[in-house]
């Protein structure tokens, strides 16, 4: 391996505990109910509506509008309910963090080309890197307003190595999705790991599992002798 192409949403930045915070002081702030269920129904709605829009159903703006608008506790025309969402994010960029064993594990993985491909839009997660702490971390961050094109496809795997300068069979991709992720980059030619961090188990064939970044230096090492195993 010579290159490590990585997810952020969930994999470098804690998104869905950002969010799970976000929309539940945001109710509160409202004076509406926050209470799990509603933090689980924005969750599904995101999940719902970004697929929307990586299909190109929707656009960016109108995802986060029908997501507002399901929320809200009255009806929302365009203008209102990107108000809405407007101060939603202001309670979830408040929540930002990377999870404990980034910033350790990216300076164990110094000596590799390490870059960031996302379904997302580049710019904002360049910014959302930047506040992190990680902007001068990555040669390169590449998101679907760029390449043209969303993982899995392997179009997006392959931009991720070209920019990087490395081939697939040079290069790992590291994200919390088993299929977006790991079996995407897998089939682009790439090393796919899979960021397990809540621990679900199973996986695919041909797929190295981690439960922790933490553990990815010494998984690399086993790639480099042939000693790697699936699980770890």
């Amino acid at each position: 391996m010579k290159a490590i192409l990585f997810d952020v949403d969930d994999t470098l930045f804690d998104y869905r505990g950002a969010s799970r915070l976000g929309i539940l002081g945001y109710l509160a702030a409202l004076g509406e109910v926050a209470d799990e269920d509603a933090g689980a129904r924005w969750e599904e709605l995101e999940r719902v509506e970004y697929a929307r829009f990586l299909t190109g159903e929707l656009t960016f703006v109108e995802q986060r509008r029908e997501r507002a608008r399901a929320m809200a506790s009255q009806p929302l025309g365009d203008a209102e309910a990107d108000a809405w969402f407007a101060g939603y994010r202001e309670h979830f960029e408040a929540a930002w963090r990377t999870f404990e064993d980034v910033t350790p594990t990216l300076a164990a993985l110094a000596g590799y080309g390490l870059g960031v491909l996302s379904n997302s839009d580049t710019a904002y997660q360049r910014g959302k890197l930047h506040r992190l702490g990680l902007g001068d971390t990555f040669r390169t961050v590449l998101g679907i307003d760029t390449i043209g094109a969303a993982k899995p496809d392997p179009a997006a795997f392959l931009a991720g190595c070209a920019a990087l300068g490395c081939a697939p069979d040079e290069t790992a991709y590291v994200g919390d999705l088993l299929d977006v992720d790991a079996l995407g980059a897998t089939a682009a030619g790439l090393r796919g790991i899979w960021l397990d961090r809540t621990g679900t188990g199973g996986g695919s064939p041909g797929v190295a599992r981690v439960t922790s970044l933490a553990d990815l230096p010494s998984l690399l090492e086993r790639f480099r002798v042939g000693s790697a195993t699936q699980d770890r």
